[in-house]
């Protein structure tokens, strides 16, 4: 019995030795192994051979996934690599975007365009930054060459405010979707002020920001400089944002080309309308009137069919894609528009607009199967 217990015990020894030495990892490894991902447990390999003139920057930059992951998952013992070696490239199981409960709607990109689905999307309670030279999110965000989106609703008073912004590298401020402040393509350390008026109601602050390369910081506040009513207020449930899997988030304005404050917000499970003559709210005029609905949603990799159907115009986009452009004044009409999507979350952007008369939107997608576009 003990010469068939050290038996076994060496064959166990001899394989953990073999597969150490060749750098075999399994689809699933314990979180100590990649600590740097928050789901580093749930990932499957994407296999890779190394060719003649491969270093780990290279792959790294190719797959988005950091060098030390890389090594941790192959377990390499250093940066080098060689030709034939089959590498894992692990891919995660895509982590859903929070509840949009903090007070601004934080969205990270590995890119320097903001296109494309987030690498990363959490709610910050201030953008107030200083990442130096690492990033936002060690395994997500890349330290150099990344940019960001934060996003906020408030109900305004009437006055004038001083926007404070200061970032390195560049910054742009939007408000209600119209740009009141860029220097977007600034590389360098940078410290502006713009005095803004705004009216009274409910508006949308947003602010982009790009880092290039070196020291990444950003900072942005805002103060009233004029008026005798306070400052703006967090609008709670009145203001809803984007939500992960989660209802509609619609904004309903005065005309069609969707400018200004909303008049009316809301979220809805489903975009399923008849409005006949009449109109979402009140507020909203029975006709000449305006709606965008937003939702980020999780796909598996496919292709997908958007139905639409409208009485008057309506578009619809994913991460900012065009899939569908009925934007013309129409009789209720049913269009569709095809498109592959990645294994992620998506940002979908439906709007519409009604000019007179009858009002309906109704809006759904179907899987057609993943064709390997």
């Amino acid at each position: 019995m003990k010469q068939l217990n050290r038996k076994l015990a060496c064959q166990l020894l001899t394989v953990l030795l073999i597969t150490a030495v060749l750098g075999i990892s399994m689809p699933t490894v314990s979180m100590a192994e990649s600590p740097e991902h928050p789901n580093a447990s749930t990932y499957t390999c994407r296999y890779y051979k190394v060719k003649r003139g491969d270093t780990l920057t290279k792959i790294s930059r190719l797959y988005g996934v950091s060098i030390l992951t890389i090594r941790r998952v192959n377990r390499l013992p250093s940066t080098r690599i060689y030709t034939g070696t089959t590498l894992c490239i692990p891919v995660y199981k895509p982590q859903p975007a929070p509840q949009p409960s903090g007070p601004w709607y934080g969205e990270y990109w590995n890119n320097t365009s903001q296109s494309g689905s987030p690498a990363l999307v959490r709610n910050d309670g201030a953008v107030d930054f200083n990442w130096a030279y690492g990033t936002p999110n060690p395994g997500l965000v890349f330290a150099d060459y990344f940019s960001a989106r934060w996003t906020r609703t408030l109900n305004f008073t009437s006055g004038t405010y001083r926007f404070t912004l200061n970032a390195d590298d560049g910054i742009r401020l939007i408000i209600d979707g119209s740009v009141v402040f860029d220097r977007y393509g600034f590389v360098g350390n940078q410290t502006n002020q713009a005095d803004i008026a705004i009216a009274a109601g409910v508006h949308t602050v947003r602010v982009d920001y790009v880092e290039q390369a070196g020291i990444a910081s950003v900072r942005v506040n805002f103060v009233r400089v004029s008026g005798t009513q306070p400052g703006p207020q967090p609008c709670g449930s009145v203001c809803p944002g984007p939500t992960q899997n989660g209802p509609w988030s619609a904004q309903f304005f005065n005309n069609i080309n969707l400018d200004g404050a909303p008049v009316y917000m809301a979220n809805y499970n489903g975009i399923q309308f008849n409005w006949g003559y009449g109109s979402p709210a009140s507020s909203v005029p029975a006709d000449n009137w305006g709606a965008r609905f937003v939702q980020y949603r999780y796909f598996p990799a496919g292709v997908y069919r958007f139905v639409v159907t409208s009485d008057d115009g309506v578009r619809i986009y994913v991460d900012d894609r065009q899939v569908i452009n009925q934007w013309v004044q129409q009789s209720a009409r049913t269009v569709t528009g095809d498109i592959a999507l990645g294994d992620s979350s998506h940002f979908i952007r439906v709007e519409f607009f009604d000019l007179s008369a009858l009002a309906q939107l109704k809006v759904h997608w179907e899987y057609l199967g993943n064709t390997g576009q």
